[in-house]
């Protein structure tokens, strides 16, 4: 079954798994924790794709199992950090830190 999201402006879009893969690898490569680099995922790229991809399989088995056609981007992004809190607590703080910001620039 295709899944769509529901973006904040109200676009609908189709479910891509490449998209959170790229948020989570954002997030390990360039996050910051406190001002500082994520050591272990910013001076090693494939270790932070490794955590993407990981997170990005558990996401999708979650998304997979919801009953609904239409998810909205947040329930998405709280997956998200659902399974950053369990592999890696530090991208997960500098994911949710990138969420608050973006939220804070669209006011």
């Amino acid at each position: 079954m295709v899944k769509q999201i529901i973006k904040r402006d109200g676009r609908v879009v189709d479910y891509d798994i490449k998209k959170i893969q790229e948020a989570v690898f954002k997030a390990a490569y360039y996050g910051k924790v406190n001002g500082e680099f994520i050591g272990a995922y910013h001076v090693n790229p494939v270790k932070a794709n490794r955590l993407a991809n990981d997170v990005a399989t558990l996401v999708n088995q979650d998304i997979m199992n919801v009953k609904t056609d239409k998810l909205d981007i947040e329930e998405i992004q709280n997956m998200v950090v659902k399974h950053l809190n369990v592999l890696s607590k530090f991208v997960g703080l500098a994911y949710l830190s990138y969420k608050t910001q973006k939220a804070i620039e669209r006011g």
